[in-house]
This record gives structure tokens, C-alpha cells and sequence, in this order.
């Protein structure tokens, strides 16, 4: 398992075939973003044969520990293969230019030519991971392609990539890729396309101008969402805690929404101190602005939306008694937590609590 800092000096690259997938944690000093670049040229073909062959069977597993006759792994040497194949890539460069420590890539089926197998290579996206672990990088993976659907339909009409491949299921409305490798990608908190989201405030990750974006979601009744895409200047403040209850303690974030206004509201959200932090969050974390959006649970469209400062929200705190609470506690009932304090906090009275607080300089947290 690699520490923070030890993640901090690698640039992943997590490598989605047809049946397996794997992520390779590499020290970025062996990248050359100056050399000519092979991606998508003749040049390169024999690394993306390789790579497709490799996480196109279905034995990643059993062949990653095999020794070859120069003594390496082939883990090893695919990472090798990596490198040369991303060198110089527009992708690479602009990855370590904007601080971002992971890069996903596809290795798809092509039509077949001459009886035989054949595979593409696709650059899927660039974002920030806080784990080397690859089922973390599915997500990139799953927006990537989402958002690259029209120009990977295009390479299947022009017969560059298999009517057959995983991307074309995976690119599918409604369509479940299953993968062997190192999981399977499930059905993750997927808002969109459900039939109705609950009244509820949670993190999400979607595919913006940025590239993979970690956004909070407030999904509202209708006339609350309607109130609010009426309001001139939309404000939005967050009061955290951590609540004690006989099942375990809950984080507990109140967010105020449009205070200032006739349309303002109170949403909570819950944060499970076992999983804080995890990747969608530490990508919210790093970016300097994140966006807020108000959304009609019934028809999940955005009716509002505000860029709030990282900074601003305060949660430094919160995040540094998290992880002391977490390891402190076992055996906690999350949803009984949740359950305990929507019967038992009201949330004006803890946002009366907490501004009382705060002016007496206490805090909220344990």
C-alpha cells in the first residue's frame, strides 16, 4: 500500500482492456513529455498488440508474476511499455501540468484482420486519485468513455474500434460492462438515469470542461428547486459535526441554501467516518472551486448551481477528527446512525447550537 506522499511522486496509469483491468502506480521522473510520440501511430502498435493481448483473455492474474527470459516480470515489463507508449502524448503532458496523478487508458478490440485479433488504444481521462487501487479508477473510466461516446462511435463506424469491443457496451445507454481482471465495475452512485433521486445532498463525480469533476448534488423537492432558481445571488453555507449515537458516530454536514432569501432551505448530508475520505472527495479537496448544484429529485434536472470555494467550506477540522473518531470506534451501524439522528437532531437546532458555538469559540466536533 503506498502512502500519500509515496502517491504524490507516481502518475497512475490504469489500463482498461476487454476482460481485465489493472492500475500501475509509476515514478514520474521515467516519463519524457519531449519525446517524438507513438500513441496512435504505426510506431506504436506493438505495445497496444501487447497490452491488448494481455487484458483481453481473461488470465491478467495468472500472467502478471510470470517470469520472462530477461528476468523481469511481465508487470514489469507492461509498465515499461507504458511509459513508452504515453511518451510525449499532449495527454501526459497536460496530466503533469495541471497536477493530476492519473491518466486511464482503453485497450480496445478492433475489427479483426486477417482472421486475427486486433486491438486500439484510447486515451479515457485524466483526474486526481488518492489510491493506487484500480477498482477507485472505474469511475474515470465509465465518464470518460461516456463523455467521448460521439468520437468512440465514430472510430466503431470508421471500423477502428469492434462493433463487438467493450466500449461499444460500455458507450450502450443502460448497458452493464463486466469485466474479469482485477473486479468489476458495478453500479456505483450513479445518479443519473434513476427513476428518482430522494431529497438528500451528496457527493458526485461527472465529467465537466475539467475533465473528471467531483460536484456536491442537492437534491430537492420541486418547489424547492424551482424557489431557488428564482433567487438573484445564490448563497451557500456548510455548519459540520460529528454526532455521537448509541450506534456509532455520523459526520454531519448542513448545508444552508440561500439563507439570505425567502426561497432559503436546510439540506443534510451524512458522511460515514469509516469511508472519509474517499477519492471523490479528495478530488473535491484539491481543487481550489467546487460546484454546488441544486437539482429537482424529480426530473434530476440542475435548476441552480453556484462555484463555492474549497477553503471556504471549513472542513479541515472536520476531516482530521474524522479520521481520529474512525479509528477509535468499531463496529458502527451507519444507516442506524443516520436514522438515530434524523429522529432526534433537528436541523435548525443544531444550526442554532452550532452558531452559539461558534461565537464561544467551542466546536461541533468531538
Amino acid at each position: 500500500m503506498l502512502t500519500q506522499t509515496e502517491l504524490d511522486n507516481q502518475l497512475v496509469i490504469h489500463v482498461f482492456g476487454e476482460t481485465d483491468f489493472t492500475s500501475f502506480a509509476i515514478d514520474k521522473s521515467a516519463f519524457d513529455t519531449s519525446a517524438e510520440p507513438v500513441f496512435d501511430t504505426p510506431a506504436g502498435e506493438d505495445y497496444v498488440q501487447v497490452l491488448g493481448t494481455l487484458f483481453g483473455g481473461g488470465n491478467w492474474q495468472s500472467l502478471k508474476d510470470r517470469v520472462a527470459e530477461n528476468g523481469l516480470r511481465y508487470e514489469e515489463l507492461v509498465a515499461r511499455s507504458i511509459v513508452s507508449l504515453v511518451a510525449g502524448t499532449e495527454t501526459l503532458r497536460a496530466a503533469l501540468e495541471r497536477g493530476y496523478n492519473l491518466i486511464a487508458i482503453g485497450v480496445f478490440r478492433a475489427p479483426d484482420r486477417d482472421g486475427a485479433a486486433g486491438f486500439t488504444a484510447r486515451f479515457l481521462g485524466t483526474s486526481l486519485t488518492s489510491t493506487a487501487d484500480p477498482h477507485a479508477h472505474l469511475e474515470l473510466v465509465k465518464e470518460g468513455s461516456r463523455a467521448m461516446a460521439p468520437f468512440l462511435q465514430e472510430d466503431i463506424d470508421a471500423g477502428r474500434l469492434s462493433a463487438k469491443s467493450v466500449v461499444a457496451r460500455l458507450i450502450s445507454e443502460g448497458d452493464e460492462v463486466e469485466t474479469d481482471g482485477e473486479g468489476a465495475p458495478g453500479d456505483e452512485d450513479d445518479w443519473e438515469g434513476e427513476a428518482g433521486l430522494q431529497t438528500a445532498t451528496f457527493f458526485h463525480e461527472m465529467v465537466t470542461e475539467k475533465g473528471l469533476e467531483s460536484v456536491i448534488i442537492c437534491a430537492c423537492d420541486p418547489d424547492i428547486a424551482e424557489a431557488a432558481a428564482g433567487v438573484d445571488r445564490l448563497n451557500v453555507g456548510l455548519v459540520s459535526g460529528i454526532i455521537p449515537t448509541p450506534f456509532g458516530s455520523v459526520g454531519y454536514w448542513l448545508w444552508q441554501v440561500a439563507p439570505d432569501s425567502e426561497a432559503g432551505f436546510l439540506q443534510e448530508q451524512f458522511i460515514d467516518l469509516s469511508e472519509f475520505p474517499d477519492p471523490t472527495y479528495d478530488r473535491m479537496k484539491r481543487a481550489e472551486m467546487v460546484r454546488f448544484l441544486v437539482v429537482d429529485r424529480s426530473t434530476q434536472e440542475n435548476t441552480r448551481g453556484v462555484f463555492l470555494g474549497t477553503e471556504s467550506l471549513g472542513l479541515a477540522g472536520f476531516e482530521e477528527m474524522a479520521r481520529e473518531v474512525s479509528a477509535s470506534e468499531s463496529g458502527v451501524d451507519f444507516e442506524a446512525a443516520c436514522a438515530h439522528v434524523l429522529e432526534t437532531v433537528e436541523p435548525r437546532d443544531f444550526l442554532d447550537r452550532a452558531q452559539a458555538q461558534e461565537a464561544s469559540g467551542k466546536t461541533n466536533l468531538h
